[in-house]
């Protein structure tokens, strides 16, 4: 979580999926991890995992849809101090800064990513989409 004081105010979206939730503000996107699918893998790579990641939308350079033709699809959100990707596509997938939704329909996700480039750009960041 980032350690700067944010004034959230109303939540602006919300999408749940097998990744947890994630939620948009009008100053911060929250990755929520948790349910279980997350318990799962953390179980099974024995690995501790972020369970909440906040990143400040002024903060956000780009927002990347990650596609995979056999795997889950996921955003990878960039901003300065995120995880660099690793190559391997489940490290990635489950990597703070990271975010899957669903094995089938993804195309809430591809709307809540275009809401967040839009409430991001509100927010004054300069940030491409992938």
């Amino acid at each position: 979580m980032s350690a700067e004081a944010t004034d959230r105010g109303p939540r602006l979206a919300a999408l749940h999926g097998m990744g947890g939730h994630l939620l948009l503000y009008r100053d911060s996107v929250t990755i929520a991890r948790y349910g279980p699918w997350f318990t799962g893998v953390n179980l099974l790579s024995h690995v501790e995992r972020e369970i909440e990641t906040t990143i400040l939308l002024r903060r956000l350079v780009a927002v990347h849809m990650v596609r995979s033709l056999l795997l889950v699809q996921f955003l990878r959100f960039t901003y300065a101090g995120a995880p660099a990707p690793t190559g391997h596509y489940l490290r990635d997938a489950f990597a703070e800064n990271a975010f899957m939704f669903s094995l089938i329909d993804n195309r809430p996700l591809m709307a809540m990513q275009a809401r967040i480039v839009d409430v991001a750009r509100m927010a004054g960041a300069t940030i491409t989409v992938a």
